[in-house]
C-alpha cells in the first residue's frame, strides 16, 4: 500500500504428536522485522499448564516498510510457561529469553478472561538493559486488551481486536509480534 507492507508471511502449522503443536513462519513478520523461525508448544489435554519455545532469525526492515533491510539482525527467542488458574479466569504467562534489541530477560503476564471471551491484563518486562538506557523504572510494562468479534457478530468468527498499550515504545524488552501465537490458536 501507500505506506508500505505491515506484514506478509507464510505460516505452516501442524501437530507432531497429539499434545505437541508446531509452527514455522517466514516473511515480513511485523512492521519492523522480517525473517523466519518457528515455535513449538506442549499443551497436554485437560492440563492447566502449557510449555512453549520460539526461535526466529530476523532482520530490521527499512523505515519505508517495503522490501529493503537495514544493517541489523538478531536471533531472538523465548521459553514460555502458561498457567490457567481455576480462579475467576485468571491466567499467568512467563516468557524468558532474548529480545529484539539483543537484551536478555523475562516478561510476566497476568490476564483475566471473561465469559464473553474478552481478556484484560497487564505485563511487565525486566531485562539486562541498564536503568540509564531504559528509564521509566528500568523495565517495560503495559496493558493487554483482547476483544473477540464473535460475541458481537451474527456469524461465527475467529477475528479479534488485540491491543497492547505501553507508556513508551523502546528497544529494550521488545518481543517479535506473534512469537507465541500457538498458545492463543490452540486455546
Amino acid at each position: 500500500g501507500k505506506y508500505g507492507i505491515s506484514d506478509l508471511s507464510l505460516t505452516y502449522r501442524t501437530r507432531l504428536a497429539p499434545e505437541v503443536y508446531t509452527e514455522v513462519r517466514a516473511g515480513y513478520l511485523e512492521d519492523m522485522f522480517m525473517g523466519g523461525g518457528g515455535q513449538i508448544l506442549w499443551r497436554p489435554e485437560r492440563s492447566r499448564l502449557a510449555f512453549g519455545a520460539d526461535l526466529y532469525q530476523v532482520w530490521q526492515r527499512n523505515y519505508n516498510r517495503l522490501f529493503g533491510t537495514r544493517d541489523y539482525k538478531v536471533l531472538t527467542g523465548h521459553a514460555s510457561v502458561y498457567y490457567e488458574t481455576p480462579w475467576s479466569g485468571l491466567d499467568f504467562a512467563i516468557h524468558a529469553g532474548r529480545y529484539l534489541a539483543g537484551d536478555y530477560g523475562a516478561t510476566f503476564e497476568v490476564t483475566r478472561r471473561f465469559d464473553s471471551g474478552v481478556e484484560i491484563g497487564a505485563w511487565a518486562t525486566f531485562t539486562n538493559v541498564p536503568f540509564n538506557k531504559f528509564g521509566e523504572g528500568s523495565f517495560d510494562k503495559g496493558i493487554i486488551v483482547h476483544i473477540p468479534f464473535e460475541w458481537g457478530l451474527p456469524i461465527w468468527s475467529q477475528s479479534a481486536y488485540d491491543l497492547h498499550l505501553n507508556a513508551l515504545t523502546r528497544d529494550g524488552g521488545q518481543r517479535l509480534g506473534g512469537d507465541d501465537s500457538l498458545y492463543g490458536v490452540t486455546r
